[in-house]
């Protein structure tokens, strides 16, 4: 009979000889249905985006699959739900009661109504603890890498990590690399790990739609500007566009003369097939696997019972997190999914044995986080209460800002 995982399934295994792994897989499709095409992850080839295909070992076939979200980006969906809870203040939620790391950049030192800042917590940047807005911000006019709770913090490692778990408890859970640093750079594995693979619809062709919308301009179809006039308008619209987009509309480049109103949002475009726009898959797979060998090997400097205690959190936060990314499946622009059934787990029982557990639902994950968290309270002293390290972001960086990539 198929039963729910518990707080003692998560202490089991943050012992030695405990379960290794939880693995949830879930059959997703197409919002639209199989006949509709999916939008996968794009990453960039040597000269356009492109999407990733590989072959894999699905039901004891080698199928030709295709990357539809990685390993980073599932991650990256669990935090965006510990945002949300924490941005939302969910009074149901231990996330909202998470210590956490908050930068704050303001574009105008005059106003106060907040209409003109912008803020980022921990579980938000890329290097989470370590991330660079952190780095150069300041705490009161006091450089953030000179603060001793935060040296203290980066100077952590697997033997007793407890004062970066205090600091910013997302980086251990979700992994971190102090990857700056001259030095004892600490590097955190995250026990989890998931993507979503689709299978292509036709297992011998890599054929991806191409093709792009057209753009309606209700005032005039083709809008281009010559001599002075190029020189007009691109010293109007030179505040709100970027540099390189300025220099094209001046100079233009190989794809259009100087002075195109397209360049500048000007004018219609008609529909094109040079873009990728999604691709047709027979089954969409998402994995998910917590990993409890990850986790115990790290050690907090609380003894045998408060070190598997806060384990134990590590792994409940997770699970919470995970139960609620699955219950808000948001991937990007035309790559609208569903469950097509309810996804399976199963918990290692070690020797090749595993035992089949009920999908976490959103309440039994918060209920499973409080849980945990009263018990690393009690036996291990961690004490949650909404602490925030709040930074002021360096000003520098919003001076320096640019939309461009910076891949130069």
């Amino acid at each position: 009979m198929v039963r729910e995982l518990t707080y003692k399934d998560l202490l089991e295994a943050a012992h030695i000889g405990g379960p290794s792994t939880l693995t949830e897989k879930t059959e997703l499709e197409p919002a639209a249905g199989f006949d509709g095409l999916v939008a996968p992850a794009k990453y960039l080839g040597r000269s356009d985006s492109v999407y990733v295909f590989e072959d894999r070992f699905v039901d004891q076939q080698v199928v030709n699959t295709v990357l539809i979200d990685s390993r980073t980006s599932q991650s990256n969906r669990l935090e965006e739900y510990i945002a949300r809870t924490v941005r939302d203040n969910d009074v149901d939620s231990m996330f909202a009661q998470m210590p956490r790391i908050r930068v704050t950049y303001a574009y105008d030192a005059n106003d106060k109504s907040g209409v003109g800042s912008k803020t980022a917590y921990d579980f938000e940047l890329p290097h989470r603890a370590f991330d660079g807005h952190i780095r150069v911000g300041t705490v009161d006019g006091q450089s953030v890498s000179s603060l001793p709770d935060y040296v203290q913090a980066r100077n952590s490692n697997a033997n007793n990590m407890l004062s970066l778990f205090n600091l910013s408890p997302i980086t251990v859970a979700f992994g971190g690399w102090d990857s700056t640093r001259p030095k004892n750079q600490l590097r955190i594995p995250s026990p989890f790990n998931g993507e979503i693979i689709g299978v292509l619809a036709n297992q011998d062709a890599q054929n991806p739609v191409k093709r792009s919308g057209a753009r309606v301009d209700p005032i005039e179809p083709s809008i281009r500007f010559e001599g002075n006039d190029i020189k007009e308008i691109s010293r109007i619209v030179s505040s709100d566009i970027s540099k390189n987009l300025k220099d094209k509309f001046e100079k233009g480049d190989k794809d259009k003369k100087p002075g195109a109103g397209s360049t500048i949002g000007l004018g219609a475009i008609p529909p094109a097939t040079s873009a990728l726009d999604g691709i047709a898959v027979r089954r969409i797979i998402r994995t998910h696997v917590l990993s409890f060998t990850t986790l115990r090997a790290l050690r907090f400097g609380k003894g045998k019972e408060g070190d598997e205690s806060i384990r134990a959190l590590i792994a409940a936060m997770i699970l919470a997190a995970m139960a609620g990314s699955n219950a808000e499946l948001n991937l990007r622009a035309n790559c609208e999914l569903r469950e097509l059934a309810a996804p399976s787990l199963l918990l290692d029982k070690r020797y090749g044995e595993a035992e089949e557990i009920e999908p976490i639902s959103l309440e039994q994950g918060n209920a499973l986080l409080k849980e945990a968290y009263e018990a690393a309270h009690d036996k291990a002293g961690i004490d949650w209460h909404g602490q925030t390290l709040e930074v002021e972001g360096n000003p520098l960086v919003i001076k320096s800002g640019s939309a461009e990539d910076d891949n130069e």
